[in-house]
Formats: structure tokens, sequence, C-alpha cells
């Protein structure tokens, strides 16, 4: 029965996996297609038609990346680096500068003592992405967002709507859109229960919880080495 059943869980990945692969080109297609009729040139009104409609294209393609993400997770094959929390934290802060500073926000990076993970550093890097962005997205203009590294982990905070009274795990179902995610702009639904599934396949977590003043703290905490 055991492995009746991992056979079952192997082939719905791989089935994901397939689904993702096979909807990159015609959304692709699609895309291009689209920015060619803009270009013919068009209506006022149809422009603006087909701008909402390559959003939707777009917003479509990140689900199928995140998905696709999803279905590797929990059979991850990256190598095991050690990883320094400093390091990433830093990363992280120049990836996302210019887009925070696009919202009017201030991006901050804070070393706290970070010290060093067993983790793949990819999967690192991409799971703090959701939380940075994540806080960009639904921080005010004119507020702070601080990444933060910590001894095992890393915190982002921001001083955003924050969350619901029991969001704090729901948040990081697939799918699921709390309170910030339904007042801000729209987003694919996965990228919480991304971070969350590749912390875990590095025996980690991700976390998410209010901020004392408003706002929210977002954590990935991983297994620490000794130096």
């Amino acid at each position: 029965m055991a492995g009746r059943v991992q056979r079952l869980l192997t082939a719905q990945r791989e089935f994901v996996a397939d689904a993702s692969h096979q909807l990159r080109t015609p959304l692709t297609a699609l895309r291009l297609r689209m920015g060619e009729a803009h270009a013919a040139g068009v209506s006022d009104q149809a422009s603006a038609e087909l701008d909402v409609g390559a959003a939707e294209i777009d917003r479509l393609a990140a689900i199928v990346d995140e998905l696709l993400v999803l279905s590797r997770a929990e059979d991850r094959q990256a190598a095991v680096e050690r990883v320094d929390l400093r390091d990433a934290a830093r990363r992280a802060g120049e990836r996302w500068l210019i887009a925070a500073r696009t919202e009017g926000i201030d991006l901050i990076v804070v070393d706290e003592g970070g010290g060093t993970v067993v983790c793949s550093g990819a999967d690192l890097d991409r799971a703090l992405d959701v939380l940075v962005e994540n806080a960009v997205r639904y921080a005010p203009a004119g507020s702070e967002v601080t990444i933060i590294s910590a001894a095992a982990r890393i915190e982002v905070r921001d001083r955003g709507s924050g969350l619901e009274p029991g969001e704090e795990q729901v948040v990081f179902e697939r799918f699921h859109r709390g309170r910030a995610g339904r007042q801000g702009p729209a987003g694919s639904g996965l990228g919480l229960a991304t971070a969350q599934a590749l912390a875990r396949g590095w025996d980690g977590d991700a976390r998410l919880c209010n901020r004392d003043g408003g706002g929210a703290v977002a954590t990935l905490e991983f297994q620490a080495v000794s130096s």
C-alpha cells in the first residue's frame, strides 16, 4: 500500500511537471501574437484590452512556473551547499532594489549575526524572492522593507496590512490569498506555498506573522551548521 501511494504521488508530480512544460510554449506564442496585434495598430479601447489580456497571460505563466517548482520541491536533486545567510540577504537586496525604489519603498539589508545553513543556494534565493516580492508589493509607498539575516534564518519585515486572525497557516495553502493579496495586485496564489515547500525540502520552514506596530514578518528558517 505504501509503495502504491508513493507511485501515485510520483505520477501526480510528474503530470504537473509535464503539463507545466507543455503550457509554456503556447503561452509564449500567445503573448507574442498579442504583442504583434498591438504593434499593428489598433484603437485605444482595443489597445487597453490587449494590455489587460497580456497581463493575464503573464499571470498564468507565473502560475505555470510555480506549479513546476512545487512539483519538484519534494524530490530535490539540487546540490547541497553551505550557504551564508548574510550573502543571501545581500543578494536579495541587490535583486529587488530597483523594484522597491519604483514603488517608493526603502529596501534595507541588516546583518544580525547571520550564519551558515545547509541547503541549495538556488532554492533559498527563490524562496527569499517570494517573501521580498510580497513585501514590496503590499507595503505602502514611503515605508521600509527590511531583510534581516540572523542565526539559521532570514526575516523580511514590512509595514503592509498584515494578516487577519488565523491566517498564519492558511496563507501557505495553494491558491489561497490573504487579506493583503485580496486588497493588492493579483498574484499567482502559489508564491508562499512554493517558498514553504522549498524550505521544507531542506528540513527548514517558512512562517508568516504580524509585526508589532503593523505589517508582517516573513521568516525562512534552515538547518544551521557550525563554521
